[in-house]
């Protein structure tokens, strides 16, 4: 005599709904993976980065879990203005897709980068004819920072910043953009020899439109010295033509005085009763009034 079959019993009703939500999650999970895995990560850099004529160089490319690629030594190049010529480096760049990017088609990436000893994360995504960038970097390293132009002096200290831009192009004349600033231990070497000037804490904006950047609130507040700046810069062809407009006040503390007094007296008049300096001229040949 053979046994009867065995009847299965289907799960209540009010059981399927967690499953069937279960089983959606898994399917979703295992298309965003295989969306990750099979992204273009670097076309997608140089795809978003070539209106700006940068090129992007890098030594391997390995995943980066949970979701995203890492990049190895990589160097962006820019080819604007004539010969090739270095802008950034850095040791390590993870990327990862943005979410209109991988569902919809719409170029995006966010790089996390080590930079200038700190970590800098950007958005990048395309706009109709231009690229956006969102940013900010934390603890960036002035002394690491090369080319800054200071006509020998040497600036040392943290800054971070946060902020927006929008190039349609190479040319920083047509970006714009605003960043703000933070820095501590904000020092300022003069000469080979001398005591840096401790200008310590550092606060501000800056607002880039129609090829002028603007210096918004500019301020420090230091052991030696406090300073502020507003003005504005316009860019021209070359950093180095560029015209400068800015108002400055210095306010020396004692110890400033004690220290830095020869100096002092070397300014067009005494940083005393509030009266500002003026700076113009370009950055290749600044005047000081």
């Amino acid at each position: 005599m053979s046994a009867a079959p065995r009847l299965t019993t289907p799960p209540p009703h009010g059981r399927r709904g967690p499953l069937v939500a279960l089983y959606a999650l898994i399917g979703a999970l295992v298309f965003i993976s295989f969306l990750v895995a099979t992204f273009p990560y670097s076309v997608t850099l140089s795809s978003l980065l070539a209106p700006c004529r940068i090129r992007v160089r890098y030594a391997s490319q390995r995943m980066s879990p949970p979701f995203g690629a890492r990049l190895d030594d990589v160097t962006l190049i820019s080819t604007a203005g004539g010969a090739p010529r270095v802008v950034l480096t850095s040791p390590s760049v993870v990327l990862t897709p943005t979410i209109a990017s991988l569902l919809l088609g719409r170029p995006g990436i966010r790089v996390r980068a080590d930079l200038f000893g700190g970590r800098v994360r950007v958005t990048i995504r395309r706009a109709a004819r231009a690229t956006d960038f969102a940013f900010d970097a934390n603890t960036i390293q002035l002394a690491a920072i090369h080319g800054l132009p200071l006509y020998g002096a040497e600036l040392a200290g943290d800054v971070s910043t946060a902020g927006h831009a929008t190039l349609a192009g190479p040319e920083l004349t047509g970006a714009n953009g605003r960043a703000t600033l933070a820095g501590d231990h904000i020092t300022v070497s003069i000469a080979s020899g001398m005591p840096p000037i401790r200008i310590g804490v550092l606060s501000g904006a800056l607002e880039l439109a129609g090829g002028v950047l603007k210096l918004i609130d500019i301020e420090t507040h230091g052991t030696d010295l406090n300073l502020k700046a507003d003005g504005e810069i316009q860019l021209g062809p070359t950093p180095d033509e560029s015209q400068l407009d800015v108002t400055l006040y210095l306010e020396p503390t004692q110890s400033g005085r004690d220290h830095f007094g020869f100096f002092l007296h070397m300014l067009p008049h005494p940083p005393a009763n509030g009266a500002p300096y003026t700076i113009g001229g370009t950055l290749a040949a600044p005047t000081f009034n």
